[in-house]
């Protein structure tokens, strides 16, 4: 009679667990990729007692919670708008590192920059990622700072013009252009390139480049003839020809740089055209492949996890990419609050990777995986658990009146 008893009490027991698990999932239901947990349930090893066909009876002796199992099956996901928030669709965790150097996994990609310039979760963690040099991560695994990050000036090397020349311009008449290149520190400065109609010879024009104004020492050119067919169409310099321009010592920069010299572009696929028809001079593109120094302006992350910088000098360059991780059995991990997981033994060691490489998701960018509790799901296990839990009173209830039955005999 006292095996009822207990069986009806491991019910109400086991009843309060999975309560307490499905309150635990509807209290997250909006906490940012949580991951919902499912009870599980078995037997506890019968009794046996003799009798029957076969010689035995066994009667059970109730039941017991074997495992609350979490459920990594994504969330939804939610679009935020911040440019350092970041989903995972499918497989893998985010690595961050506590101020002690251990190192946490979690589904939660709201991140930040904090003072520092290092891109942190919500609990100021450190995320985990490489540098990008030269367009290539590096083998080093580390927080990802993005302090003092500032794109480098370039020199201009090529530079070209877009432009027609007035085929009815009078003899020695001229038309100027002007654009700015940069030198080796970022420097600005105006090159101008002069046109002039080559008197008594038709179809041509000669040209002059001069740097800030300084006629006094005009930049050389290794050709200055432009000769254009019937067409309007330039024939020199022939195909494949480019023009050196070279700055001389006098014309360089005064702040301690220099201007290496360009090559204007006449020949490559991008090269602008220089024609003659009749009609206005006019300048139709001019392109140069130099900049300044810049900050950074705003950042981005990709679907591969990479974190590009725009800045102030109109340059996009890639800084660093978020490394991944998944485990053989991520059930095996250890929940550690704040949206944290831990490695276990059972888990296995952690495997990195970029996003969508080695079976790891990828990442849809300025969005948040939110919950994966099914909240209707949630209330039908919430009325199974409490139906179950009255059960398992009645049981006790009436065990004991029949106790109580059993006392009364003597009487």
């Amino acid at each position: 009679m006292g095996s009822a008893l207990w069986a009806g009490i491991s019910g109400l027991n086991a009843s309060s667990k999975e309560l307490d698990v499905i309150a635990n999932n509807l209290a997250n239901t909006n906490t940012v990729g949580f991951k919902s947990g499912t009870t599980y349930f078995a037997d506890v090893l019968s009794q046996s007692i003799s009798g029957g066909a076969s010689g035995t009876m066994q009667v059970g002796r109730g039941v017991s919670v074997t495992e609350v199992q979490t459920q990594f099956s994504n969330g939804s996901f939610e679009t935020t708008g911040v440019a350092t928030d970041a989903a995972i669709d499918g497989d893998g965790f985010f690595m961050v590192n506590d101020a002690d150097g251990g190192t946490y996994y979690t589904r939660a990609g709201a991140f930040r920059l904090n003072s520092e310039g290092l891109l942190v979760d919500t609990n100021g963690y450190e995320v985990q990622g490489k540098a990008i040099v030269n367009g290539q991560p590096t083998g080093v695994l580390g927080d990802i700072a993005l302090a003092d990050v500032q794109s480098n000036p370039q020199v201009t090397s090529t530079f070209s013009i877009g432009v027609n020349l007035n085929s009815d311009t009078a003899d020695s008449g001229t038309y100027s252009t002007s654009q700015t290149v940069y030198d080796t520190l970022g420097g600005e400065h105006t090159l101008t390139v002069t046109f002039t109609k080559t008197p008594a010879t038709v179809n041509q024009w000669t040209a002059a480049a001069t740097l800030d104004g300084n006629t006094t020492t005009p930049l050389t050119l290794s050709s200055n003839a432009f000769v254009f067919d019937t067409d309007g169409n330039m024939t020199t310099p022939g195909a494949g020809v480019d023009i050196t321009v070279t700055v001389p010592a006098a014309a360089q920069p005064t702040n301690g740089s220099t201007i290496n010299p360009m090559t204007w572009d006449l020949a490559s696929d991008s090269a602008l055209d220089i024609t003659q028809y009749a009609s206005s001079s006019v300048v139709r593109s001019l392109t140069s492949n130099g900049y300044s120094s810049g900050s950074l302006k705003s950042i981005s992350i990709d679907s591969n996890g990479i974190i590009s910088g725009f800045f102030t000098n109109g340059q996009n360059t890639e800084m660093a990419q978020l490394m991944l991780s998944k485990f053989t059995n991520p059930w095996g991990l250890q929940k550690m609050g704040d949206n944290l997981f831990a490695e276990t033994n059972s888990s296995g060691a952690a495997i990195q990777n970029y996003a969508g490489e080695g079976g790891i998701g990828s990442l849809t960018p300025n969005s948040l995986e939110m919950s994966n509790t099914d909240i209707a799901t949630e209330f039908i296990k919430m009325i199974t658990a409490q139906k179950a839990y009255q059960a398992n009173a009645k049981v006790v209830t009436t065990e004991s009146d029949m106790m109580q039955v059993l006392m009364n005999i003597k009487q």
